[in-house]
């Protein structure tokens, strides 16, 4: 366990009382929320040896979450809430967590309390000897074996082909982040976000912590198969130059492909010799056609993503807020480059 006193004789130079703000977004968690509070309030809030308090994000949640987050608050000053006017995703919670949140260290942890409080203890001790970043990485979980294959594959594709060489990140969004981290990673403001993938993308020293993942205690998670296909679309389109690349070798073995096929042409009109049947004509036709659109498809993704950026959206809107100083309702016009206006 970290204690003040631990961290008095911290060789990194870390405060010996560091605030630690936790960041929870929450979308539909009303059954569980309670029982997190208070398995976070023993371990952390009063066993950590920090300063620290929970910041909620509600993301739009439509049952009794936000009113739960409001007793929470009333029974201890330490949960704090903010409640974004719509549903506007995990990722984009979690951004208006780190930029409403004032802290010397960061902490992400899912409403659900399959990522376990303890864990978090271990990354302050990470923290303290000078790691800037310490990711959580699953030892075992109590999964589905195709989310298990899934999750292994997706991690290994953006290692190999996404994210910076040397990089100890892993996916999903268990981490802590030392305040220089969150000061730059406010300056992404990009609305097509994976959290864990802009936090390695910004460097820094960084630490691993194996832990067991538990089972879900209430409620039913978000993480479906669609929302993992995204997750890794989105951070292929975002981190890897693989799609365009993929593209430009796709097109030039098609072009190879029609370049022997059009000998293949011309070579039955000068004998004379009439064109096989109409079968395998429009199976060639299809299958081009095919990959036609399939490039057409990615390139308009790029636009519509570019496109998206241009119009310089905010990310979120604030619609309430409890123990949060400073914190307007609604919250201010947020520069899609350079964060608040």
């Amino acid at each position: 366990m970290v204690t003040a006193d631990r961290l008095a004789d911290d060789p990194a130079g870390r405060p010996s009382r560091p605030r630690l703000v936790i960041i929870t977004p929450v979308f539909n968690e009303e059954d569980g929320l309670p029982a997190y509070a208070e398995e976070v309030r023993r371990v952390l809030l009063d066993g950590s040896g920090c300063d620290a308090r929970v910041l909620f994000v509600d993301d739009g949640s439509r049952d009794g979450s936000w009113a739960v987050i409001k007793r929470l608050h009333a029974e201890d000053p330490r949960f704090q809430g903010v409640r974004l006017s719509r549903n506007f995703g995990a990722h984009i919670a979690l951004c208006a967590g780190f930029d409403l949140a004032e802290a010397d260290v960061y902490c992400t942890l899912a409403a659900d309390l399959q990522d376990p409080p303890e864990v978090v203890l271990r990354f302050l001790d990470a923290w303290s000897k000078g790691a800037s970043i310490v990711w959580g990485k699953r030892a075992s979980r109590e999964d589905a074996s195709w989310r298990v294959f899934a999750s292994d594959l997706f991690f290994r594709l953006l290692q190999r082909y996404a994210m910076p060489r040397g990089s100890k990140f892993t996916t999903g969004s268990f981490l802590l982040a030392d305040r220089a981290v969150v000061e730059n990673l406010r300056r992404f403001r990009e609305h097509n976000r994976i959290t864990f993938a802009l936090v390695a993308w910004t460097g820094f020293d960084q630490e691993v912590v194996a832990y067991e993942r538990r089972r879900r205690l209430a409620g039913k998670s978000g993480w479906t198969v669609r929302r993992m296909i995204r997750a890794m679309y989105d951070a292929f389109i975002g981190f890897s130059s693989v799609p365009i690349r993929l593209m430009t070798h796709l097109g030039l073995g098609v072009a190879v492909c029609n370049l022997g096929f059009l000998v293949y042409l011309v070579a039955q009109w000068l004998t004379g010799t009439p064109m096989p049947g109409w079968t395998s004509f429009m199976f060639v036709m299809t299958f081009f056609f095919g990959i036609q659109f399939l490039l057409m498809g990615i390139l308009g993704e790029y636009l519509s993503r570019i496109y998206q950026e241009a119009m310089r959206r905010p990310l979120y809107f604030v619609s309430g807020a409890v123990g949060m100083d400073g914190v307007p309702t609604p919250a201010p016009v947020r520069d899609t480059y350079g964060g608040p206006q």
